[in-house]
């Protein structure tokens, strides 16, 4: 049976972290505009091929769902960036991996759009943008961030 708004993909990740990403998926989420807040802080990328998860050691395909919310504003980011999705998730767990950035409870709400201005075979042209603003209170509103990241155009 399909879930309406959860999208099924896999990330590949380091054997050692698969495990905490299987079993700690929706906390580590939880995380996911905080880090990539800092990510954003880095230059876009253009000119050069996507860098995936480099790396010694084993790597473990994953399943996993993302809804459509969790996965356009990840996607977003590794597309500016040139990464992959695999590596930012990679990057995120190794943040909720350190006790002391786990800590700081601090959330943003997030909304990614996406307009189309022209697609079709004679050319294309689309506008996507994110933003980000901070939840005032410790504690997260009753429909997760990351359940209402998304709106479309």
């Amino acid at each position: 049976m399909r879930r309406e708004g959860v999208l099924t993909t896999s990330v590949s990740l380091p054997t050692e972290v698969a495990e905490a990403w299987r079993e700690h998926r929706q906390e580590i989420m939880r995380f996911a505009a905080r880090y990539l807040r800092t990510q954003m802080r880095r230059e876009l990328q253009r000119g050069v091929t996507r860098r995936y998860n480099r790396g010694k050691g084993e790597y473990a395909r994953v399943t996993t769902r993302f809804t459509r919310g969790e996965y356009d504003m990840l996607h977003f980011v590794a597309v500016a960036l040139r990464v992959s999705v695999s590596s930012l998730i990679y990057g995120l767990i190794l943040l909720w991996l350190k006790p002391a950035r786990r800590a700081i409870q601090r959330f943003f709400m997030t909304n990614y759009c996406c307009k189309t201005g022209k697609w079709d075979p004679e050319g294309g042209f689309t506008e996507e943008f994110i933003t980000f603003w901070r939840l005032e209170s410790d504690t997260l509103p009753e429909i997760p961030p990351w359940q209402v990241a998304a709106s479309s155009l």
